[in-house]
């Protein structure tokens, strides 16, 4: 199988500028630059030199640019020119077309592509980003031909809506091409978009993680910022004390009066002058000039470009003289200002309750294992008795496993003894009408679906010993929100984000603390997890078992105020 690698190179809104040889490719990534980071992921998968076709017109000064790579380029066109090189593949290449405008957040990574790939099977595989947005969610209002409100739905992204906004790869057969005359190479979405029109068979491979819009220039601040902290972090990459990286060869000139703090790193040939400050994370590219009492804070500065002496570059990709005068799109008219004080820093914003560290999630995974471990071996007897008398006493499996939500929206399957009938399932929907419970949750205080057996195993709270193996599994926690299907999950956004941001637990603060264990009250469950989000604590963890303990699992309500601290006024 023969692989040609194609580099679609782009200059966005923020990259344009009077010497217009900035593009995606050549900013810096980390140490390396961006077609540093291709070349070499791609040259673990072919020995063919990557093709780059461009959306500009490629200068003599771009050209230039691209001999300081460590990568070997085989071709450089303009993207309308790329129909001339398409006669020269056999019908059984391969062209892998990389779009880094939706960069992926741990790197581009072809086995991405390639290990859903099908070699026998000739069409194309897209690697693409689902729709998303910054709530993570959409709704859309039903009405009638009246104009009355019927229904409002919300969609939950990489949940319920299944919609590919960008592509970010594309391996297409060779053969495919001969249908390509006049195909829109500028757009990866548009060729999908093409490829689709023409009849030819396609699937796509879903990122499975963050990515980076490069179209956007807080897209390549955040992706920058992203692989710089990652290298701080990295002790096997020789992160220097001082957190400056430079590479081998020709290293970065730095005054010894220059200050840089936090993670910076400074490119091959890059100078930084006396009294000049770099605050990270922050990428100063090769060849760039940092001067005098100039200020550098979370920014990118892009190779060969010069900061101006007692400059401030805050928040943004500079591209130097020419970006200032040409106040280009996106850029903002306080960007480049110069400096009257260096004292002076930016407001920080200050939390009463400081998250927990690390440390106690590690803790509590190991205490959680524990002791759900040992209360298995404790209670295998009565699980072994519950078991059969399932068994014994009605059709059906002895366990009943249902999707729920785990921690980041993960779905596990959640296991109790089985206390309905064999296709309860089925007929809740017919119950709605009869629903208890003023929120998502439905219960019925006599529910016909459930067994006699299951009556009592509910009422007892034996039904879910078998969460115990989840716990172990470390699917649930022992203290935490109650787990829930997505579609109880779905009706408050901050709500879900908040229990999803830890593991759902047998007991929590809501089992305990609510008025009316029969009845529902939703406003308290919302209220209640959150409350126990916001106290996150092994103390609180503790009680909360130990309150389960005396009240059975619950049976008497317990005061919140015994468990985490209370806002004043009330519960």
């Amino acid at each position: 199988m023969k692989i040609f690698p194609v580099l679609l190179d782009s200059q966005p809104a923020y990259l344009q500028c009077l010497m217009g040889h900035h593009s995606l490719l050549l900013m810096p990534l980390g140490r390396e630059t961006m077609l540093d980071h291709l070349g070499r992921r791609l040259a673990a998968l072919t020995s063919y030199a990557p093709l780059i076709l461009t959306t500009f017109a490629p200068g003599e000064t771009y050209r230039n640019a691209l001999r300081y790579s460590s990568v070997t380029v085989d071709a450089v066109l303009p993207s309308q020119r790329f129909e001339e090189r398409l006669w020269s593949y056999e019908p059984s290449d391969w062209l892998l077309i990389v779009d880094p405008r939706r960069f992926p957040a741990r790197g581009f990574d072809p086995a991405l592509l390639l290990a859903k790939a099908d070699l026998h099977f000739q069409g194309v595989t897209h690697l693409v980003t689902l729709d998303s947005s910054a709530e993570g969610t959409r709704e859309y209002v039903q009405t009638d031909p009246d104009g009355r409100v019927r229904r409002i739905q919300r969609y939950y992204e990489a949940v319920t809506w299944p919609f590919a906004s960008e592509v970010s790869a594309t391996l297409l057969p060779a053969a495919c091409t001969l249908l390509l005359a006049g195909a829109p190479f500028t757009s990866l979405a548009q060729l999908r978009h093409t490829l689709a029109s023409l009849g030819v068979p396609s699937r796509d491979v879903p990122v499975p993680m963050k990515t980076f819009d490069l179209g956007d220039e807080r897209g390549l601040l955040g992706l920058s910022e992203r692989f710089t902290i990652e290298l701080a972090r990295d002790g096997r990459e020789g992160w220097p004390a001082n957190g400056v990286a430079s590479d081998h060869g020709d290293g970065a000139a730095l005054h010894p009066s220059a200050r840089l703090v936090g993670p910076v790193v400074v490119h091959p040939g890059a100078m930084i002058h006396a009294d000049a400050t770099v605050i990270g994370p922050a990428v100063v590219g090769a060849r760039a000039w940092v001067g005098p009492g100039a200020v550098v804070a979370q920014s990118l500065v892009a190779p060969g470009t010069v900061v101006p002496e007692n400059t401030l570059v805050r928040h943004q990709v500079w591209l130097g003289y020419t970006a200032l005068m040409q106040q280009g799109p996106g850029r903002r008219a306080s960007d480049g200002q110069r400096l009257t004080s260096r004292s002076g820093s930016a407001p920080v914003e200050m939390r009463d309750d400081p998250p927990p560290g690390i440390a106690y999630f590690f803790l509590k995974r190991w205490l959680d294992a524990a002791l759900a471990g040992a209360g298995l071996i404790a209670l295998s007897p009565l699980l072994l008795l519950t078991a059969l008398l399932v068994k014994l006493t009605s059709r059906g499996s002895i366990f009943y496993g249902d999707q729920r939500e785990g921690r980041g929206g993960r779905v596990f399957q959640c296991w109790k003894f089985r206390t309905m009938r064999t296709g309860a399932d089925a007929q809740q929907r017919q119950l709605y009408a009869k629903n208890e419970m003023d929120g998502p949750q439905f219960k019925l205080k006599d529910d016909p679906r459930v067994t006699p057996l299951g009556r009592w195993l509910r009422r007892l709270n034996i039904d879910e010993l078998p969460q115990f193996a989840n716990v172990v599994c470390g699917q649930m926690s022992l203290v935490g929100p109650r787990p829930s299907p997505f579609r109880e999950n779905q009706v408050c956004v901050p709500w879900r984000q908040a229990r999803l941001s830890v593991r759902p637990g047998i007991t929590g603060l809501w089992q305990l603390c609510r008025d009316d264990r029969n009845g529902g009250d939703f406003h308290q469950w919302i209220h209640y997890d959150v409350l126990y989000v916001r106290h996150l604590s092994l103390w609180t963890d503790l009680k909360i078992l130990a309150a389960t303990l005396l009240t059975l699992g619950g049976r008497w309500r317990v005061p919140p105020s015994w468990l985490v601290p209370m806002p004043p006024g009330g519960e």
